[in-house]
C-alpha cells in the first residue's frame, strides 16, 4: 500500500515591515551623516603611494593653490555637540609666520597638513617650509592623492 504524501502548507512572509525598517534606517543615516564641507580653494594634489589617514578635526591645513595663494584653515571639533568648525583666512608669505604662531597658540596639539597644488611654484612651497622651520615646527605632512598600485590591483 502506497503512502499518500503529506500535503505542504504554503508559507507567505510579509516583507512590508522589513522594507519599512530598511527605508527608515536609510532616511536616518541620510539625515544624520555629516559630509565634508566644500573646500575654499580647489587644489589638484600630486599622487603617491602613502595610505596615512588624515583626522577629521584637530588640524591646521595650509593650502597653496595653483596661483600661489596661501590659505590657513583651522579645523576643530566641538566635543559636546560633535560639530566641526572651520576658520580659513587667506594669508601672504609675509603674514604666514604670524598666522601660524596664532594658530599654534590657539590649537597647540593640532596636526599640521600642507596641501599644495601640483602646478604651484616650488619657491612658494620652499617659503612655507622655511617659515615652518623658523617657527620650530618640524613635524608636518604633505597631502597627496593615492596612486593605484598595479601590483595590489592584481594586474
Amino acid at each position: 500500500m502506497a503512502k499518500k504524501p503529506r500535503r505542504r502548507i504554503g508559507i507567505a512572509i510579509d516583507m512590508t515591515p522589513m522594507v519599512d525598517i530598511g527605508f527608515l534606517l536609510l532616511i536616518f543615516y541620510m539625515t544624520t551623516t555629516q559630509f565634508k564641507p566644500p573646500e575654499r580653494e580647489h587644489v589638484t594634489i600630486p599622487a603617491s603611494h602613502s595610505e596615512i589617514k588624515v583626522p577629521d578635526a584637530g588640524l591646521i591645513n595650509i593650502t597653496i593653490n595653483k596661483n600661489d595663494n596661501i590659505f590657513i584653515e583651522y579645523i576643530t571639533k566641538n566635543d559636546s555637540t560633535g560639530e566641526i568648525y572651520r576658520e580659513s583666512p587667506e594669508v601672504t608669505i609675509n603674514t604666514l609666520n604670524f598666522e601660524l604662531t596664532k594658530a599654534r597658540l590657539k590649537y597647540p596639539s593640532a596636526y599640521i597638513l600642507i596641501k599644495a597644488d601640483k602646478e604651484s611654484h616650488y619657491g612658494t612651497m620652499r617659503s612655507v617650509m622655511s617659515t615652518l622651520q623658523d617657527l620650530k615646527i618640524d613635524h608636518f605632512s604633505l597631502m597627496t592623492e593615492l596612486k593605484a598600485d598595479p601590483i595590489r590591483a592584481g594586474m
